[in-house]
């Protein structure tokens, strides 16, 4: 027999038909507001776990790491609904793990202004503009604010993912166009081989 997850689409009348509805913040339900700007953090964030999603998806190469920052943000959401510490640990630990995956990939490409020239690279900056958004909107709200710094280095992260793909670099003078190949480096001495 088929399920129904929703089934108050089949009576006419669904909660948040009015503009509000219930949310799980730091282990407490509200009643808020679709406007609010805790609603407003959860919508960024789901937002960039579905270009997250899709970028991995796309993008062969930086799969593994796109994967990681995917639970990285999944994580978050959790945090911020429990206000349990396990899932902000996971977090950054998992933010560690896409730091090392990203490592081997990264290749000597001119530093200035990135300008997406394939499909990989435009997810992967599409994700990242929604990262910062809800980087942004949580900076609006009282609760949860040590999440910025996660969302801030996931950030940093899209954006040296999106420097693996083919980009033009607008530097100060010129204009480049970019097909980068890894150079393969030897994880550095100083990195945590615990991770």
């Amino acid at each position: 027999m088929p399920v129904v997850s929703k089934p108050c689409i089949f009576a006419g009348s669904c909660p948040g038909d009015l503009g509000d509805t219930e949310v799980l913040w730091f282990g407490r339900q509200l009643c808020v507001s679709k406007a609010s700007n805790i609603i407003k953090v959860f919508g960024a964030l789901e937002t960039a776990l579905s270009y997250i999603n899709t970028a991995a998806i796309g993008c062969k190469r930086q799969r593994k790491c796109l994967k990681r920052a995917y639970w990285v943000l999944f994580n978050l959401g959790f945090y911020l609904s429990t206000g349990q510490d396990s899932y902000y640990s996971t977090s950054l630990h998992l933010m560690r793990k896409a730091l090392k995956c990203i490592y081997p990939l990264l290749a000597d490409t001119p530093l200035g202004w990135v300008i997406c020239l394939n499909r990989c690279c435009a997810l992967i900056n599409t994700a990242r503009v929604w990262v910062r958004w809800a980087e942004r909107r949580l900076a609006a709200v009282e609760e949860g604010r040590e999440v910025i710094l996660i969302l801030n280095h996931l950030g940093n992260l899209l954006f040296e993912l999106m420097r693996t793909n083919k980009h033009g670099v607008k530097t100060q003078d010129k204009y480049i166009v970019t097909s980068p190949r890894p150079l393969k480096p030897s994880i550095p001495s100083w990195w945590d081989e615990k991770i």
